[in-house]
């Protein structure tokens, strides 16, 4: 438990963490063919105008394949340190890229801060709190594939929010310290959904 301890420090202070081989190379292989198929069968949700495509019925669609991921188990001791007993799920949501993917600045969960604000009214209201947890299929090498964060942005309301001002939330989130990182097929991310 000291290494899982030592992690929930991190994902505190920096919104982050990465959990590297989460998956073995036959589970991320098993997995990544699951989805090839869902979108044979057109079960996408949509593609995006960044180009990212979604599935939210797999779990329900096939539970046998998907419900590893519910409490995975190499995620599982973050998610008990974090959130003990009360962890939920909200959804479980594959994405993939089938052509050019031009991420944009985007946050999971916009009303983290208004929550905070309505429970400091209210003496036993505590802040909802989200986090996500997120597999990756491929390797995201430098030049193909990253995910960027604002440093520490866990911290801080960005600018923006109210009521979804775009041009000003992208220019608060370009003006903030950035960390670039590069997942790799197997690898798990875990972060505060409210995190830009």
């Amino acid at each position: 438990m000291g290494d899982v301890a030592q992690r929930l420090d991190e994902l505190e202070a920096e919104g982050f963490i990465v959990v590297e081989g989460a998956m073995t190379s036959a589970e991320t292989e098993r997995v990544r063919q699951r989805v090839d198929y869902a979108r044979e069968q057109g079960w996408e949700e949509g593609l995006n105008a960044v180009g990212n495509m979604w599935f939210d019925s797999l779990l329900d669609r096939e539970p046998e394949h998907y419900g590893q991921f519910v409490g995975h188990k190499r995620l599982r001791p973050y998610l008990e340190g974090m959130m003990g007993p009360q962890c939920q799920l909200r959804s479980l949501r594959a994405h993939i890229n089938p052509g050019p993917y031009l991420q944009e600045w985007h946050m999971d969960f916009y009303g983290y801060w208004d929550e905070k604000r309505k429970a400091a009214s209210y003496r036993l209201t505590e802040t909802p709190v989200g986090v996500n947890t997120t597999f990756y299929l491929q390797d995201n090498e430098p030049g193909l594939g990253h995910l960027k964060y604002a440093v520490r942005g866990h911290l801080e309301e960005p600018e923006g929010l109210d009521p979804f001002d775009r041009p000003t939330f992208e220019r608060w989130c370009e003006e903030q310290a950035h960390v670039v990182i590069h997942p790799k097929a197997g690898d798990a991310v875990v972060f505060f959904s409210h995190i830009p």
